[in-house]
């Protein structure tokens, strides 16, 4: 009897066990793939400005599809900022949604850095140029120790450039490899003048057509058109002469475009400096505070 209720107890306590494992596996899915994208390990938030941030975030994968984190560090240990956002984001699998696209707002207090990481197209959307500009708002705010201020900055501008969308001259330029990759896109217009031209010269070639073998009034002449104009022809046998030949070589050389700028990656204004992380493609910027 004594046997029989101590294995009816280790079965009631595995499956306690099981169950409770079950929970903690539910919840640990429900704060990856939920609403938490604030995580404020510095300590550095209001309650409510957190709070504001988390709405913010929500705001961009609701309305522009993008993820949006918004990271505080008190111990970057001993790693850069770029570094610790991008960890951030691929490791915790914030790059599973959306293809990718998105950022990441990094308040690190260990370095005293204000970061901005780009991923996806992001990358293309937030030039050198445009995270300068967003950096610069969001260095009033820290330097003030108006960090909450600062991280909303930082969504805000990014917001603000999504919706202006990728400049006309963009290009990713590889800071390791020195690679440059071209954004090619169509403007309306000239889709517009490509299918005005296009028209223009289809309906030329038929206009010539219709007029060389276009039918004329007497049947007579049509008859001939149709059955006797082509008897007159005669094959030959063409001999081609080839009379002189010239070569050019031309060498190109290739390399990126010369811009100043200020603060990280340089910044011309259509350059987004990116970088390599365990395989993946990411930009970004920061600056001291």
């Amino acid at each position: 009897m004594r046997q029989y209720i101590k294995q009816v107890i280790k079965a009631l306590a595995f499956v306690w066990v099981l169950w409770f494992v079950c929970l903690g596996t539910a919840f640990a899915g429900e704060l990856k793939d939920g609403s938490q994208r604030v995580f404020d390990y510095a300590g550095v938030f209001e309650k409510e400005e957190a709070a504001r941030l988390e709405e913010k975030t929500a705001q961009f994968r609701q309305e522009m599809k993008v993820e949006a984190v918004v990271l505080t560090v008190e111990d970057a240990n001993g790693q850069s900022p770029q570094y610790t956002a991008d960890q951030f984001y691929f490791d915790q699998g914030f790059s599973e949604s959306f293809h990718e696209n998105g950022i990441v707002v990094l308040i690190d207090m260990d370095n005293r850095e204000l970061y901005l990481g780009t991923y996806g197209s992001m990358i293309r959307i937030l030039t050198d140029e445009r995270i300068q500009d967003i950096l610069d708002n969001m260095y009033d705010a820290a330097s003030q120790g108006a960090y909450g201020d600062a991280a909303m900055a930082g969504l805000d501008g990014a917001q603000y450039y999504f919706k202006k969308g990728i400049v006309s001259n963009q290009y990713n330029y590889d800071v390791e490899t020195g690679e440059i990759s071209v954004h090619r896109s169509i403007r309306w217009y000239e889709a517009l003048f490509a299918l005005l031209v296009s028209t223009a010269a289809a309906a030329g070639v038929c206009l010539g057509v219709v007029r060389q073998y276009g039918m004329k009034e007497d049947p007579g002449v049509n008859s001939r058109l149709a059955y006797r104009a082509d008897c007159r022809f005669q094959f030959q046998n063409p001999t081609d002469q080839l009379l002189h030949t010239a070569v050019s070589h031309i060498v190109i050389p290739r390399q990126p475009p010369r811009g100043g700028g200020r603060g990280f990656g340089g910044g011309s204004s259509g350059r987004s400096s990116t970088h390599s992380y365990g395989g993946h493609r990411a930009g970004g910027g920061g600056r001291k505070f």
